[in-house]
């Protein structure tokens, strides 16, 4: 899935001297779209983003999102939580599971220790979901039915995607007019590629974002071929001069 924003550069002026430090003083998140479903709801529950579906007289299967604010100060170079996301997987009827799912995830952060000037940022998320039919056997993480990884059934899927370019930079400036530039990663959920959600049972995992000073980013390497054309390219600029002169 993919974050739909692309990398955008944010100037950050009137902000404290090389702040080391960032507070997050409020998230919201909304599931703003899905496909495919019956009975799909989507609500804010005292500020937890809830998504249910599913044809059934008792619990619907559903995701929900945890804002956690505030936060911090989160100290540069470390990874840290910026809310839960949680899959719910009970019992429903054949073919009244969503297919996927987006989420909106809004937060207001401020830097150093100036908490009069803040900002906020907007990343979505969409979820990939393989609702599985609970009776196959094999199931569809290709082990057996009522094997202890599809206990009460076949065990869902939840594969979420997020924009490979999730990172923004931003610059401060100091009261003497120096600047310095921060890189700020919004990482993804931390399940890897997908997690299996056992059936009557609940799965959760963090969505994670981080920051760190620019001159910290170890620079990419140019490949030996790029060297070689450089190289080149030098040797017929003075080759250039030689003749004119």
């Amino acid at each position: 899935m993919n974050l739909l924003c692309a990398s955008t550069a944010l100037t950050l002026a009137a902000a404290t001297a090389q702040a080391a430090t960032l507070n997050i003083t409020d998230v919201t998140a909304t599931w703003s779209s899905w496909t495919d479903g019956s009975d799909v709801t989507s609500a804010d529950n005292a500020g937890t983003a809830e998504l249910r579906w599913g044809t059934t007289s008792e619990a619907q299967s559903g995701y929900d999102f945890d804002p956690l604010a505030p936060s911090g100060p989160h100290a540069q170079d470390t990874d840290f939580k910026i809310g839960t996301f949680t899959h719910h997987n009970f019992p429903i009827g054949a073919g009244s599971g969503i297919s996927s799912a987006t989420l909106d995830v809004s937060f207001t952060f401020y830097l150093g220790a100036d908490p009069g000037t803040s900002y906020t940022r907007t990343s979505q998320f969409v979820f990939d979901h393989f609702e599985t039919p609970n009776n196959d056997d094999p199931c569809a993480n290709t082990l057996p039915n009522n094997d202890p990884s599809n206990t009460g059934g076949c065990s869902d899927r939840v594969t979420p995607t997020t924009n490979p370019a999730t990172s923004e930079t931003f610059t401060i400036t100091d009261g003497t007019g120096s600047t310095f530039t921060y890189v700020f990663d919004v990482e993804g959920f931390d399940i890897g590629d997908s997690f299996w959600t056992l059936e009557g049972q609940s799965n959760t995992a963090d969505l994670l974002a981080r920051f760190t000073y620019e001159e910290n980013i170890a620079p990419v390497p140019l490949p030996a071929a790029a060297w070689f054309l450089i190289a080149g390219l030098g040797g017929l600029a003075a080759a250039g001069r030689r003749r004119r002169s």
